[in-house]
């Protein structure tokens, strides 16, 4: 291993002046932190280029392999459950077996129309104009 040569001072003579061990310490601290800060980099590059490798792909295989086969797959067994259902549905239809929705749907609807109703702008100001102005 060879030995560094001393640095000198910029005014001083021949004399070789040896660093001190604060002033080795710093250089070798200097020297690390660089060192650091390029593995840091270059961390930081393979991330992102492992990134790019690992998650593209993968995703797409997975989209391909995995979610296109089960959209596949509820849209046929949602087309089989129509197709059996509807006989049922058509026959519960015409046969006339409404129980008693329908009143009660009809109801709901007059009480949804009167709300609507009493919501309207001629109506709000009708209502207003009756308020009593020293309450």
């Amino acid at each position: 291993m060879t030995t560094p040569k001393p640095i000198t001072s910029p005014g001083a003579t021949d004399a070789y002046e040896p660093l001190s061990t604060a002033e080795k310490i710093e250089e070798k601290a200097s020297l690390a932190g660089l060192a650091a800060a390029d593995a840091l980099r270059g961390v930081d590059v393979a991330a992102v280029v492992l990134l790019g490798l690992f998650v593209c792909p993968p995703l797409a295989i997975l989209v391909v392999v995995v979610v296109v086969p089960l959209l596949v797959a509820a849209l046929v067994v949602g087309l089989i459950a129509a197709v059996l259902s509807t006989p049922y549905l058509l026959v519960h239809h015409l046969r006339g077996h409404h129980g008693g929705h329908g009143a009660l749907f009809m109801h709901r609807l007059r009480g949804a129309g009167r709300a609507l109703l009493d919501l309207a702008p001629h109506r709000i100001v009708a209502d207003a104009g009756k308020t009593d102005p020293a309450s």
